[in-house]
């Protein structure tokens, strides 16, 4: 009779915080919304990020450098910035982990989940710049666009207060150098790719993650993505002033992508055709992602049909459960 043999548990990696997790997210190919398509195409599970969306790595990476730079003090500084709600979420966890205050100001048309979950990390949390004319006319938000009343308080209390730091994500270089990373982890699982999907918000995933692809693949297409319904889609309004423009609140990373001249095509989305792919990605392919990650998907599956070949790439930005209560395609 064979002796019983105890049971030994795999052990592999325990973790000092949970912002050690942030990062080296799966890369998945999509099988039933993308049946059909000559070409591949992946999708990087962001959302699987601790606070739920890729912008803890920018968090991460923009706290860590101000520390190196002296900007920052554990217990002393206090992190401000405007935010549609992923960055806003991400500061709120990262800076409250690594032992700083955070307040966040957000634009009216937020969902209350995200505000909520920025209240549960720690932050405080205000709704400034308020237009609920506009927000009822366009569904969608582009966060370039309604972010910059919240700038603009961020600009007033870093010059008026001691101890604070502005985050800065539209403009921060460390937002692009953290995405450089999240382009390598898939050039690390695929080699290269023929093209890459990212909504424009800051412009730091399709800036970071596109120039991290292009170095593998010169040929590469990328195709911003904007909402269909916003006043002002980003890209396509700087690219039609025909000039780079950086002020105090705007410019940054968008002027970084015009610049570089990385953009093959800009893509605009409804608020509709996003919250449907979404719902399908949920539904056909178990992906509890949110509304950009449709947007993203859609370009992506578009982009797919026009090359015929090679992996096509996009990332799911963020979770559909900051979603639940009002479905907008927010940037």
């Amino acid at each position: 009779m064979q002796a019983h043999m105890a049971y030994k548990p795999m052990i592999q990696n325990i973790y000092k915080s949970s912002v050690e997790l942030i990062g080296r997210t799966p890369l998945v190919q999509l099988k039933r919304v993308a049946n059909g398509l000559g070409a591949n195409v992946f999708v990087k599970l962001e959302y699987l990020n601790p606070s739920g969306s890729i912008k803890d790595r920018i968090a991460l990476k923009i706290i860590k450098d101000a520390e190196k730079q002296g900007k920052l003090k554990p217990g002393i500084s206090t992190i401000v910035e405007a935010s549609t709600g992923n960055t806003g979420i991400a500061l709120s966890y990262v800076g409250t982990m690594l032992g700083y205050k955070v307040r966040i100001f957000v634009p009216e048309g937020v969902s209350t989940e995200r505000v909520r979950i920025m209240q549960r990390y720690g932050a405080s949390v205000e709704v400034i710049g308020a237009d609920e004319e506009r927000r009822l006319k366009e569904r969608s938000i582009s966060g370039g666009v309604v972010e910059i009343p919240g700038r603009l308080k961020c600009a007033e209390i870093e010059k008026k207060e001691r101890d604070i730091f502005w985050a800065r994500q539209f403009s921060n270089p460390s937002n692009t150098l953290a995405q450089i990373e999240t382009g390598q982890e898939i050039l690390d699982v695929l080699g290269e790719a023929s093209g890459f999907t990212a909504s424009i918000g800051t412009g730091g995933t399709l800036l970071g993650i596109g120039s991290a692809l292009s170095r593998a693949n010169k040929d590469m297409k990328i195709v911003a993505v904007e909402p269909a319904s916003a006043k002002l889609p980003l890209l396509k309004e700087y690219q039609k002033l025909g000039k780079i423009v950086r002020t105090e609140v705007s410019g940054g990373i968008i002027s970084d992508i015009i610049e570089a001249g990385i953009v093959d095509e800009i893509l605009q989305v409804t608020d509709d055709e996003a919250i449907a792919m979404a719902h399908r990605l949920v539904r056909e392919e178990g992906l509890f992602c949110g509304i950009s990650s449709g947007a993203n998907v859609l370009a992506a599956l578009k982009l797919a049909e026009k090359l015929g070949r090679g992996n096509i790439v996009t990332v799911l930005p963020d979770s559909m459960d900051r979603y639940l209560s009002e479905e907008h395609y927010t940037t």
